[in-house]
């Protein structure tokens, strides 16, 4: 009901979270966009392909560039600071900002995801992996489209959430932790799934070398670190709001969110950097020349396209 999200003067002044939570979400997202615009440099002027998987992972990280301009102004407005520290109208333009912060990583997390199925559709060699690639991000869309409907309709008034002077009825505590817990647990099961379960076996059938595939697959395996992310979260999920302290104790919530989903853009960047690694590699220890990468990636192409069509034919 409404009344629980009625404001305690909670007061500890030498607990401040804000310059962590600064220092936690500026770099990992600084991080994630140096390995994005790499991840451009490749694809645009190394090997001329550009495809959907870079238009999505593109609007990822302006997402996440947009969530941690929110971080910022949250952080200004007494995020990670105890209610008695701040005045009513600090406090709530600090929930206001949080509120707004949450649908802007919610779908960023989704695109991200997107980004990298749309990735592993361009290696997939047969129809069932296409097929299933496909429903898992449908899937991933349609339910995070679900979650943005929970998170604006949670009140009558969605106002209340930072003036609870505003009559309203909201869902209990109970209800919104379970579909938090299930949000996260569904972000992780498709970490796995892009990350581990769906590349192993389709990138062992590609006719490259053994130590190329166990690299790719490495590599994808990053993602498991988001998931690994997404678990933390949960630790912060179960006490939040019990005392009403909402903006000190979402400081964590916020620091694992913006984890996941950069770490998320970090793994699915990395795999698009093997051309620049094998160009540094080559000018530097003189044992693969840019003639012979092209050669490569030529080849590469072709193999996939022949593995395509095969996967069709069966």
């Amino acid at each position: 009901m409404a009344e629980n999200l009625q404001m305690p003067a909670i007061s500890n002044p030498d607990e401040n979270a804000g310059p962590r939570i600064l220092g936690a979400v500026a770099t990992v997202t600084a991080l994630a966009f140096i390995l994005v615009i790499k991840r451009f440099y490749v694809r645009i002027v190394m090997i001329h392909n550009v495809g959907w998987d870079d238009a999505l992972m593109a609007l990822t990280i302006i997402t996440s560039l947009v969530g941690f301009g929110f971080v910022v102004a949250q952080v200004y407005h007494g995020a990670g600071q105890h209610r008695g520290e701040l005045d009513d109208a600090t406090y709530s333009r600090g929930m206001k900002l949080n509120f707004i912060a949450q649908p802007i990583y919610l779908f960023a997390i989704c695109f991200v995801k997107l980004s990298v199925g749309a990735s592993l559709l361009r290696i997939a060699t047969t129809k069932f992996y296409r097929y299933l690639i496909l429903f898992i991000m449908g899937f991933m869309l349609f339910y995070t489209i679900g979650c943005f409907f929970t998170i604006i309709f949670q009140c009558t008034d969605i106002r209340v959430i930072w003036d609870p002077t505003v009559p309203s009825i909201c869902w209990d505590t109970k209800t919104l932790q379970a579909l938090s817990y299930l949000n996260v647990s569904l972000n992780a099961a498709t970490d796995l799934l892009f990350a581990v379960i769906i590349p192993t076996p389709m990138l062992w059938k590609l006719n490259v070398h053994r130590r190329t595939r166990i690299t790719l697959i490495g590599i994808l395996g990053l993602g498991v670190f988001a998931c690994a992310a997404a678990f933390v979260k949960v630790g912060y999920l179960i006490n939040y709001g019990r005392n009403g302290d909402f903006l000190w104790d979402s400081r964590d919530i916020t620091i694992w969110t913006a984890t996941e989903l950069n770490i998320g853009i970090i793994a699915g960047s990395l795999p698009c950097l093997r051309p620049l690694f094998r160009r540094f590699l080559g000018s530097t220890y003189g044992k693969r020349s840019l003639k012979t990468m092209r050669t490569e990636r030529i080849g590469m192409k072709y193999m996939l396209h022949a593995h395509r069509h095969t996967g069709e034919a069966k």
